[in-house]
């Protein structure tokens, strides 16, 4: 059993998944990585995550309905939005959808880092 955690990256882009997915690796982070809205859903609600890292405009399935469908089955569980819709309306929508934070990209691999970490430990304060 491993005491890693698990953090899934939902990105339809191939080079943002691999750019975070190695980054979150180097921190020492077990990382799920898929391209669509359908498949981090399912993997959202049927594996044991610690985070979820979401961009907004993928295939299958949004990343504002699958936020929605997350916060509505675990609550508890930690998602970042990680997307170029940069819109205040964009962003207020999701925070009101319950994501924990939103970054824009592009962004700085270790401010997502940093993100991330306040959001686990906000987590385990509660």
């Amino acid at each position: 059993m491993s005491d890693k955690l698990t953090v899934l990256v939902a990105d339809d882009s191939p080079t943002v998944n691999r750019l975070i997915s190695y980054m979150l690796e180097k921190e020492g982070y077990r990382v799920i990585s898929v391209s669509d809205g359908k498949t981090a859903l399912d993997k959202a609600l049927n594996e044991p995550l610690d985070a979820v890292l979401l961009d907004i405009m993928m295939p299958r399935l949004d990343g504002m309905q699958v936020l929605k469908k997350i916060k509505d089955e675990k609550p508890r569980l930690p998602v970042i939005i990680l997307t170029a819709k940069n819109k205040d309306k964009d962003i207020k929508n999701a925070l009101d959808l319950g994501a924990n934070d939103y970054i824009t990209k592009p962004f700085e691999t270790a401010a997502v880092a940093e993100k991330l970490k306040q959001v686990l430990e906000e987590k385990n304060d509660h």
